[in-house]
């Protein structure tokens, strides 16, 4: 199987199941599980130091970067035009953003402003962190559209032979051709060996019709023009 790891960048052609697994999937769980363990397991998770921190932000900005190419390579496998990805990836950014702005920068604002409970909330946030119930569902609702995409694509098995998109990364073209010549070359040997026998049935039947019909017996001598008595 071949990753192909020159299209990456490329939002053109296709990319194989087994592929989407190898370059996204797999990248995907290992940073989302480093990432949840920052907040799961802090102790374990500062064990890591640095490398921890700066491996959480590098995986999500590979993904980033690189993501978009590999989600739409694989929808065109699927025989997809990737369009609705492309208008629901900004949410995916959007979304967060959104649910970091309610739960901080807002609460932050309205402090500076001489707002009490903008305050509270963010004494409280710094003593016990917490996701107000709008960011949470902002957030849930991010998550679970990703978990359904990559779910999708890399469970999905994709189109066999070529399609609109591109040729098969899995090799159905070759498996293809060779058929089609095979039974090309059936129907060449059939169709020769079908006039070869039209050929030979006149041939067989010609000598027959060329036979002289048996004659009639000659009569004696001397017998003709006699009258019977």
């Amino acid at each position: 199987m071949k990753v192909g790891t020159r299209k990456w960048p490329s939002h053109e052609g296709r990319l194989s199941q087994q592929a989407y697994a190898l370059t996204f999937t797999l990248p995907f769980l290992a940073t989302l599980a480093l990432t949840a363990s920052m907040f799961t397991a802090p102790e374990q998770f500062a064990t890591l130091g640095q490398f921890g921190i700066y491996g959480v932000a590098l995986g999500w900005l590979l993904l980033m970067a690189l993501g978009d190419a590999q989600n739409i390579r694989r929808y065109h496998d699927l025989g997809n035009s990737g369009r609705l990805y492309r208008l629901c990836r900004p949410g995916i950014v959007v979304l967060p953003l959104l649910a970091f702005a309610l739960d901080f920068l807002v609460p932050a604002q309205l402090a500076s402003a001489g707002d009490l409970d903008a305050t509270l909330h963010l004494i409280g946030q710094a003593m016990a962190p917490t996701i107000d119930p709008v960011p949470m569902a902002l957030l849930g609702l991010t998550v679970a559209s990703v978990a359904i995409n990559v779910g999708y694509l890399s469970l999905m098995p994709g189109q066999p032979g070529p399609n609109e998109h591109g040729p098969s990364p899995r090799g159905d073209v070759a498996k293809t051709g060779v058929s089609v010549v095979a039974d090309n070359a059936d129907d060449v040997v059939n169709r020769a060996l079908a006039d070869y026998h039209a050929q030979q049935q006149p041939a067989v039947a010609a000598p027959a019709a060329k036979r002289p019909a048996p004659s009639a017996p000659a009569a004696p001598a001397g017998s003709f023009g006699k009258k019977r008595r």
